[in-house]
């Protein structure tokens, strides 16, 4: 069996024109998102999200079409020299697994078919897509992020609705089982239902965008849960929320809990007094919220302690 260095030159020829396959995504079932070349830091991401099993048997053919991609780039920034140089070097280190790594490598490609090979693969195209397919692509990644957008603001609406999510629109925004550069997706054991885990903010920011991130106005999440029935086709969502998040839902809970909390305390203390003690103790009830004002310090008062109304005739004190 040849190598991958072979095989990736019998594949992409040199000739006067770019491999169009450098740029498609031809099985969106099997992708792992989050590879890319924009500067340093992605592109050893890029690296180590290949070397997770299930990827490991077309790491070369990635890291490679990454490396190419950026030397094809028309304007190359710094951060896309600085992921040049780091495809490089793993490159230029790379060597041909052994025979028992190669066994492992095969049973993914196994795996890989069989994904390629599901419904969940079927608007993949081939080396050669036409527009119409790439056209295509593109909807099923634009209606997963509009879906998702709308899963987030039905949550924060406090909503907790389940979605109609095409499979295909699914896997064009969360690829396929296994870690991202969002977080990671798993498959459960009946292969029915899938488990989105997204890292917060930056996860969020991966997969819809920063501007429409902070257009959700989620405050700071920790994690974002999405359980996706693939037979039925719908997802819902779970926020999770770091205990002190900032949006003005949240601050309004809190100062209402803590308001709570204070004429609790406040109630607490002012009743409890021995029960002995307050036979003989002169009081007076408010007549609009009823509280009841017990002693002598309290007898005088002309407004409600508690709900600041204005104390009535009728409501004199009882000795």
């Amino acid at each position: 069996m040849s190598s991958s260095k072979e095989q990736w030159k019998k594949a992409h020829a040199s000739n006067s024109t770019i491999p169009s396959s450098l740029y498609t995504d031809e099985n969106p079932a099997t992708t792992i998102k989050g590879t890319g070349f924009k500067n340093k830091r992605i592109s050893k991401r890029a690296i180590e999200l290949t070397s997770q099993p299930g990827v490991r048997y077309k790491q070369y053919w990635t890291i490679r079409a990454m490396r190419e991609r950026a030397a094809h780039h028309p304007n190359k920034s710094v951060g896309i020299r600085d992921a040049i140089s780091v495809f490089d070097e793993w490159l230029e280190n790379y060597e041909e697994p052994s025979s028992q790594k190669k066994q492992l490598h095969r049973q993914e490609w196994e795996e890989f078919r069989r994904l390629c090979q599901s419904d969940a693969n079927k608007h993949s195209y081939g080396k050669d897509p036409t527009k119409e397919e790439l056209k295509r692509a593109r909807d099923d990644l634009l209606n997963g992020q509009k879906l998702l957008i709308q899963l987030l603001s039905n949550q924060r609406q406090s909503s907790s609705r389940n979605v109609q999510f095409p499979l295909t629109s699914f896997v064009a925004l969360f690829g396929g089982p296994g870690m991202h550069g969002y977080g990671s997706h798993e498959i459960g054991d009946d292969r029915g239902i899938s488990n989105v885990h997204i890292d917060g903010d930056e996860g969020l920011e991966e997969l819809i965008g920063a501007t429409k991130t902070s257009k959700l106005m989620l405050g700071k999440v920790d994690k974002v849960e999405v359980t996706y029935n693939r037979a039925d086709e719908l997802a819902m969502v779970a926020i999770i929320r770091s205990k002190q998040s900032n949006t003005l839902e949240s601050l309004w809970a809190r100062s209402a809990d803590t308001a709570s909390l204070g004429c609790s305390k406040k109630r607490q203390r002012i009743d409890s007094k021995p029960k002995e003690e307050e036979k003989n103790r002169p009081e007076w009830t408010c007549n609009t919220c009823t509280f009841v004002h017990v002693g002598k310090s309290k007898i005088d008062f002309l407004t409600c302690e508690l709900c600041g109304s204005t104390r009535l005739a009728e409501g004199a004190a009882r000795k």
